[in-house]
């Protein structure tokens, strides 16, 4: 499937460097499945940060908690440019027409650009949030090992990190539950489900 304009476009504004869509591979964790990992206690693991909302220059501070999270948990791989890469989940299709109500998140690898900002205009354009300083996104390593998502909250703006999607059974569950319930959801988001939680619990129910 191809992706906007609008999303390259926005992608852009947020300093950061498009590289291609991926497929819908069962090593992958659909998007809509990663992100329920901001559903999940801390007993499943997940570990971040959180800014209150009076924070002194918060958008810069949440960029530079943001960085130094990715990198301390692994999401980052060098690409050939040597420029940081990571997968982002996206809406590719973009459409937000009336009569349209139908979303086709994909993982779309990116790299750091020069320039980026996550916070503001990422958050601003809707790419990476619904605001500025409002953050909503998920994004993974490129071997699926590191979720990390970011979130507004009523105490804050923050983001946790979670590893090793693929072991965490209440994902598995969610993922079946996509596949097998939300028939309001793409057709091939539930069959990516379906064929993601057999890879990673290798056909148990």
């Amino acid at each position: 499937m191809d992706v906007a304009q609008e999303a390259l476009d926005k992608l852009s504004a947020a300093g950061l460097v498009f590289r291609e869509v991926m497929g819908t591979r069962e090593e992958l964790p659909p998007v809509n499945v990663a992100s329920y990992m901001g559903n999940l206690g801390s007993e499943s693991g997940p570990r971040g940060f959180l800014l209150g909302h009076d924070e002194k220059d918060l958008g810069r501070r949440f960029d530079q908690e943001w960085e130094q999270l990715a990198r301390d948990s692994g999401l980052f791989s060098t690409g050939p440019d040597g420029r940081p890469e990571f997968l982002l989940g996206v809406d590719i299709a973009q459409d937000h027409s009336e009569d349209s109500e139908e979303q086709a998140w994909r993982w779309v690898r990116v790299a750091l650009g020069d320039h980026w900002d996550i916070a503001g205009a990422g958050c601003a354009n809707g790419i990476l949030g619904a605001g500025a300083n409002n953050p909503a996104f998920v994004m993974m390593s490129l071997d699926a090992d590191v979720v990390l998502k970011g979130g507004y909250y009523q105490d804050g703006i923050g983001a946790s990190v979670l590893r090793h999607p693929g072991r965490i059974s209440e994902l598995h569950a969610h993922a079946r539950r996509i596949a097998f319930e939300f028939d309001w959801l793409e057709d091939e988001v539930r069959q990516w489900a379906e064929r993601w939680v057999a890879h990673v619990t290798d056909g148990e129910p």
